[in-house]
């Protein structure tokens, strides 16, 4: 007879959650966010790295939203009073109930301290870049190129994905220095009440069916501390959706 034994739930992510639950349970929203940015910084770091550390033109790729979270199956959601569950998690994002219109609420991300995820690549550009921007730099100080620099950001994940504009970006980021605004927010908070993370992979609430595992664990860390969010803090977007 075999014995099937379902893989254990990592202390990592166990620790990490009692923590936020202290966290939650005082109200305390501000530790919550610092929370995302304490475990997504290694994250960010790995990715500024990379394009240094490996040969030329294997830097890596993107990370996008829409692949990266691992979420590949349809989602089942409530949507007002009626169930969707035809739906992948970019259709979702892309929905009226998740994507945000009013370019007045977006939000200012300050390339020194919230988490913008760009993935630097080009030899070329990494070296010609790194060290000339900034204050008192060769070409001052980061300033957003609207028609080079792309980011979504996700709440209440407080992610910022970066879908163009990498290389400059990235500099901001490590000068410490600069802020963008994102075009394109998506609220997925009902998204976040639909899906949830054990420490491994991704299960709907809705079915129980197991939907894919993110590409780094953090992601689905920041997933659970988003719900304590929401539990805290109603979404700042509810009304911004049109």
């Amino acid at each position: 007879m075999f014995s099937f034994m379902k893989p254990p739930i990592p202390s990592t992510f166990t620790n990490v959650m009692r923590r936020a639950d202290i966290l939650t349970n005082s109200g305390n929203i501000e530790g919550l966010k610092d929370l995302i940015k304490l475990i997504m910084r290694p994250v960010q770091s790995k990715h500024l790295l990379r394009a240094y550390t490996c040969d030329d033109h294997k830097g890596g790729t993107e990370l996008h939203w829409a692949t990266e979270l691992g979420i590949l199956c349809f989602i089942g959601a409530k949507a007002g009073e009626r169930i969707i569950e035809d739906r992948t998690f970019a259709e979702w994002c892309w929905s009226a109930e998740c994507l945000i219109k009013d370019k007045s609420r977006f939000p200012q991300l300050e390339l020194s301290t919230d988490i913008v995820l760009p993935t630097p690549w080009h030899p070329g550009r990494i070296m010609r870049n790194i060290g000339v921007i900034g204050a008192d730099r060769p070409w001052g100080p980061f300033q957003q190129d609207f028609s080079n620099h792309f980011v979504t950001f996700q709440y209440p994940l407080m992610i910022g994905w970066v879908n163009g504009g990498n290389h400059s970006i990235a500099q901001g980021i490590i000068a410490g220095q600069g802020h963008l605004i994102p075009d394109e927010v998506h609220d997925i908070s009902l998204l976040i009440d639909a899906v949830e993370f054990n420490g491994l992979n991704w299960y709907s609430r809705l079915s129980g069916l197991r939907l894919g595992r993110p590409r780094y664990e953090e992601f689905g860390w920041c997933w659970e501390i988003a719900r304590r969010i929401m539990s805290v803090q109603p979404s700042p977007f509810r009304n911004a959706k049109i």
